[in-house]
């Protein structure tokens, strides 16, 4: 594919996976208790799963399987009454003929169901009794796990609240020049998809990797009690197990840094082409871009099916051990029984046991995803949060107000630090003064203005603002006192009342009211559906760019800027739009400094001065007249569009 700006370079780089986790640890800590009632809770449900086994191994060998020695204590009518007797030579045992009590010899008697019934009531009544535990306890752990898995859950989300409200907060941060060279897609992927993951690693993976520890713990703890023989040949395996862990973990690792990058790229395609849908159409370009985006989901499908392959292996290698343990077991336990040195009930309890025991095991395939999921979207967060933010002077004094003095003295500026855009540029600006700045495309013009405002720092030279290096500034407070309005103005989904006070409730509505009128706009506000309240979608698609330019102009004034910026803000509108703005400006301009830029030298014929930049350079200075009679290059553009004009 030609175009892969949308694919991050894949990261390869050895991150250390604590690193990672303590870093996650400081957003989770504020939330600890809840961890340590989740921890409680799986502690105590463990202990639940781990009782349930060994009451079976209890019904099995103390009531159900068990050999009861019985003496006869008189006889009824020649039938023998037998009570229980450790000494005795009875025994109890079930024949086809029949349920009897016989002897090591000849001697069989059989018994009624009633007698039955009566010799084996305390084996009733421990097997009720144990039933009821049972309930007991699966009731317990019922409560447990909701608890658990509630308080768990609560803390994800909290932990991802905390984590995607400080990462936007970074993102805003950010230098200009980092959203010139990451797509806006992309940065959405870390703010949402990537902070999901996290949410799942702390709701349901961190708390099953303490429960499925403490459970392989405990079993381990409990067969080996049972019995050491049978303990340390299923144990045997570990090995085994460890050794396919630890290579699915490497495998793993690397497939899903590879998936989430693939999504990333995929998030910033459809970012941009979306934003860009009207171009596609009116260019017929549908079919190759469909074409382009194909290209970007296969390498996603190809990194999730590499995923997949991985995991094919190791799960079905997890079930291959499992029942190579059980068959190993029960060989050796049936071997116990008959030789006598082994009761059922425990063979029974550790088949219980080794099923428990690889309950985990085959599911760490999944948790183990999410884990490398969770870690590899964290490190790309961190990565994304250890980008240096913009430096705003945050500890000096806020600018209250400015007089509106702007001074460029020999600027030089290279958007990669190569190729200068810029190149000493000098030129100053008094209080209230009205400037004009002209040239080709690529000229430099908007560089300017960005500049102006601090969003890219300049190789050489200084810019000051009253007489103090923009540099030294509170940058932020700056701004505040700088109004902007762009060729494309940018509206957010809202209101026209939220879109003109920037959603700061705290402004009053009269307030904008006032603004609107004062740049005329409110013509076209009072002509909407709901005013001042009716809804515009993203970008402010259902108005027009005079609209949208008189709705910026009105956010300019509201916010009360000493110094107005228009870049290229009457170039793509109809002239009646064009004479409102011109008409608020000579309003403006009496009390702020105002600085245009334009292609349409119509619009700036009234300014105090014009300066015209060339390739970089700021070859012209002077009035209109001044410059025509000049006869350099602002003639040559006066000229020229006046003759495009009249061939129009």
């Amino acid at each position: 594919m030609a175009r892969d700006m949308y694919t991050e370079v894949d990261e390869r780089s050895k991150v250390r996976d604590w690193h990672v986790i303590l870093r996650l640890w400081k957003y989770a800590k504020p939330y600890w208790y809840l961890l340590l009632i989740g921890v409680v809770m799986i502690i105590i449900s463990t202990g639940f799963d781990l009782v349930l086994p060994y009451l079976q191994k209890v019904a099995i060998d103390n009531f159900m399987n068990v050999k009861h020695h019985y003496k006869i204590v008189e006889y009824n009518n020649g039938q023998p009454k037998f009570v229980e007797d450790p000494d005795g030579k009875f025994i109890l045992k079930q024949l086809e003929d029949g349920t009897v009590i016989i002897t090591d010899g000849e001697i069989k008697y059989h018994i009624s169901s009633e007698e039955l019934r009566e010799l084996r009531a305390r084996d009733l009544v421990g097997i009720s009794k144990l039933a009821l535990y049972m309930l007991l306890i699966l009731l317990g752990m019922f409560f447990t796990s909701y608890l658990q898995v509630y308080v768990t859950s609560y803390m994800g989300q909290k932990v991802t609240h905390d984590i995607r409200k400080a990462l936007f907060r970074h993102v805003m941060r950010l230098p200009m020049r980092f959203f010139d060279t990451n797509p806006s897609g992309r940065i959405a992927t870390r703010i949402a998809n990537d902070t999901k993951n996290i949410a799942e690693f702390f709701s349901s993976v961190i708390t099953s990797i303490i429960k499925d520890v403490v459970l392989l713990v405990g079993i381990i703890i409990v067969m080996l009690k049972l019995s050491l023989y049978l303990g340390l040949i299923s144990l045997a395996v570990l090995p085994l197990i460890a050794f396919a862990i630890l290579i699915f973990r490497y495998f793993d690792r690397i497939a899903y840094r590879k998936v989430r990058t693939r999504l990333a790229a995929i998030n910033a395609f459809l970012a941009e082409h979306i934003s860009g849908m009207a171009v596609i159409q009116l260019f017929n370009q549908e079919k190759r871009k469909a074409k382009e985006f194909d290209e970007v989901n296969k390498k996603h499908y190809k990194s999730l099916r590499e995923q997949l392959l991985i995991f094919s292996i190791f799960r079905p290698l997890m079930d291959v051990v499992y029942y190579l343990a059980l068959t190993v077991l029960i060989w050796f336990g049936a071997k116990g029984i008959i030789q006598h040195t082994l009761e059922f009930g425990v063979l029974y309890a550790f088949v219980s046991y080794i099923d428990m025991f690889f309950r985990p095991l085959k599911d760490i395939a999944e948790k183990y995803d999410i884990v490398q999921n969770a870690l590899a979207s964290s490190e790309k967060i961190f990565k994304l949060m250890d980008t240096p933010e913009e430096t705003y002077n945050d500890e000096r004094e806020p600018v209250r107000k400015i007089s509106g003095e702007i001074e460029f003295d020999n600027v030089s500026f290279a958007y990669d630090g190569e190729n200068y855009v810029l190149k000493n540029i000098s030129f100053r600006v008094s209080p209230k003064e009205k400037i004009a700045i002209v040239g080709e495309t690529g000229a430099g013009k908007t560089s300017i203005i960005s500049l102006l405002n601090g969003l890219y720092r300049i190789q050489n030279g200084d810019i000051r603002i009253d007489g103090t290096s923009i540099y030294d500034l509170n940058l932020q407070s700056l701004r505040r006192r700088i109004g902007v309005v762009l060729q494309d103005v940018f509206l957010f989904s809202g209101t026209i009342l939220d879109n003109i006070r920037l959603f700061n409730e705290e402004i009053p509505r009269q307030k904008v009211i006032e603004a609107a009128k004062y740049v005329y706009a409110e013509r076209f506000i009072e002509r909407l559906s709901k005013g001042y309240d009716t809804e515009i979608l993203e970008r402010g698609g259902t108005l027009s760019a005079g609209e949208r330019q008189l709705i910026a102009l009105a956010r300019a004034v509201l916010y009360n800027a000493e110094i107005l910026v228009l870049d290229e803000a009457t170039a793509n509108i109809d002239a009646e739009t064009e004479m409102l703005i011109q008409q608020a400006m000579e309003k403006i301009s009496n009390e702020k400094t105002v600085l245009t830029i334009a292609h349409r030298i119509s619009t700036i014929r009234n300014s105090d001065r014009i300066l015209v930049i060339h390739k970089g350079k700021l070859v012209e200075v002077g009035s209109h007249d001044e410059l025509i009679k000049l006869g350099g290059i602002y003639a040559d553009l006066y000229r020229l569009q006046y003759e495009l004009d009249d061939a129009g």
